[in-house]
């Protein structure tokens, strides 16, 4: 496996507000525990990466920043280094896909538990990818 594979660079960040707001007002909902994950296959032209992914921790439910971005970290870095089976499937559909990660327990979960919730997350999108 490349080193490149397991970077998370500038492009695969989700960072446009309009397709944020297109993710929220017409994405696809699946929960994988500790997450709730908006999803939305398209054809943007202008994505240079395959999947763009973006990272919400509520701040009703964890009041410090220090607490928030701990748990982003956690998330992004599993994210990171189990993306590329995300990857490989999406290169024979030839679309891209933009991801929106929202926390949504109150406790802060360990690294083993936010690392089962992501390939939870990248099985089912396999699943409904596979079905349409």
């Amino acid at each position: 496996m490349q080193m490149n594979q397991h970077k998370f660079k500038k492009e695969e960040r989700l960072k446009s507000r309009k397709l944020i707001t297109g993710l929220f007002e017409n994405g696809k909902i699946i929960h994988a525990y500790p997450f709730k994950i908006l999803y939305n296959f398209s054809n943007y032209k202008e994505q240079t990466s395959p999947v763009q992914m973006g990272v919400s921790v509520s701040k009703r439910n964890f009041k410090t920043a220090v607490a928030r971005n701990r748990i982003k970290r956690k998330i992004r870095e599993a994210y990171r280094l189990n993306k590329h089976a995300l990857y490989q499937n999406l290169g024979s559909y030839n679309q891209k896909l933009h991801l929106f990660v929202i926390y949504t327990t109150k406790i802060d979960e360990d690294y083993q538990a936010i690392e089962k919730g992501i390939h939870a997350m990248i099985r089912k999108i396999h699943q409904k990818e596979q079905k349409a």
